[in-house]
């Protein structure tokens, strides 16, 4: 087996920060636009004298709503960048995947996917770069998907083990016919992720993979 390129790597994760990004423009354009849609609401019922206070505070909870949820976007982001331009700092494993189920739900609701998790409250910080991490999560998110039919879930479990992270991916439901079967270049690259995070990815049975995190020191 040829050892993955630096090149190969980069690839991968570039791919994956213009996914994520993708996906946040798109969260933010409709959240942006349904504000401005009810700032144009409120106006036209001013205009008209109708602006009652009943359809005022409608329009309030609405914008006070998406406002809310741009927020979180923007938060969302936040902890994405900073992941991604960390480098080898350590991280919070918990903190990335919440960032990550926050920027794919859109994602998983056109696959039909339930993404759920389960995150241990005595996580130790993690070793390695977190871009990376993300990076190999998403690749592995996707891979689990395509081989689900439709309504099946994957549970993202980190646990406590040591002085190390390991985070589990579990998927459920109906597998999909034919099963989706990862190429031998993408598995070696998640692979190769893993190995760069100073970590192993371990395929066990049931379709779990397990991504063993090391230790921040």
């Amino acid at each position: 087996m040829q050892p993955v390129d630096d090149a190969a790597v980069e690839r991968a994760v570039r791919s994956f920060a213009a996914a994520m990004l993708g996906l946040a423009a798109h969260e933010l354009n409709n959240r942006l636009a349904v504000m401005r849609e009810t700032v144009g609401l409120m106006e036209d019922l001013a205009r008209a004298g109708k602006a009652g206070a009943a359809g005022t505070a409608r329009a309030h909870s609405s914008l006070d709503d998406q406002v809310g949820r741009t927020l979180n976007i923007v938060r969302t982001l936040s902890g994405l960048g900073g992941a991604l331009g960390a480098g080898a700092a350590g991280f919070d494993a918990g903190a990335a995947i919440g960032d990550l189920i926050g920027l794919t739900e859109r994602w998983a609701r056109q696959n039909s996917l339930r993404i759920e998790r389960e995150v241990a409250a005595d996580l130790p910080r993690a070793g390695g770069d977190p871009a990376l991490f993300l990076c190999l999560v998403h690749r592995l998110l996707v891979g689990g998907a395509g081989a689900l039919q439709p309504g099946g879930s994957i549970l993202l479990r980190a646990v406590r083990n040591g002085d190390t992270v390991r985070v589990s991916l579990h998927p459920a439901g109906k597998r999909a016919e034919p099963p989706a079967v990862p190429g031998t270049d993408d598995e070696e690259i998640n692979r190769e992720l893993a190995r760069r995070l100073g970590g192993a990815l371990l395929f066990e049975g049931g379709g779990v993979s397990t991504v063993r995190l090391s230790p921040f020191h």
